[in-house]
């Protein structure tokens, strides 16, 4: 297996193990900056926002109560267990402008300017780093 495809496997398996636990309340850090991301976009009804390593949807569930239901919000994520989590808190709030689906922040395949806007709050972090 190449040095990256490892690197997201191990990545996922990760994620999905921690699942259970993500979003205990020691945790709220992640929906803080996830909901302070999207207030600082000020993204307005019937917009479309990617939230790109969205895990259990800090970033995309506040994100989709911005757009509103004539909106669109698509969470991508490695984790399956973690994109669980965040359609459930979807579904619970009546949120079905949020879509959550298991995908790779390297090539995601979505066109050119399909998103208003594109946020990525701590997924950055597990970007490989490339020698120098």
């Amino acid at each position: 297996m190449h040095d990256l495809e490892a690197a997201k496997a191990r990545a996922a398996a990760t994620y999905n193990a921690a699942a259970d636990l993500f979003d205990h309340p020691t945790n709220t850090f992640r929906d803080r900056f996830g909901q302070t991301t999207i207030n600082r976009l000020n993204l307005r009804p019937g917009q479309a926002a990617l939230d790109v390593c969205c895990g259990s949807g800090a970033s995309a569930l506040p994100a989709a109560e911005a757009v509103g239901a004539q909106g669109r919000v698509i969470g991508v994520d490695l984790a399956e267990n973690l994109l669980e989590l965040a359609r459930a808190k979807a579904r619970q709030r009546g949120m079905a402008q949020a879509e959550f689906q298991v995908g790779d922040m390297m090539s995601l395949g979505f066109p050119d300017a399909a998103f208003d806007a594109v946020v990525c709050v701590f997924g950055i972090l597990n970007l490989p780093l490339q020698p120098g």
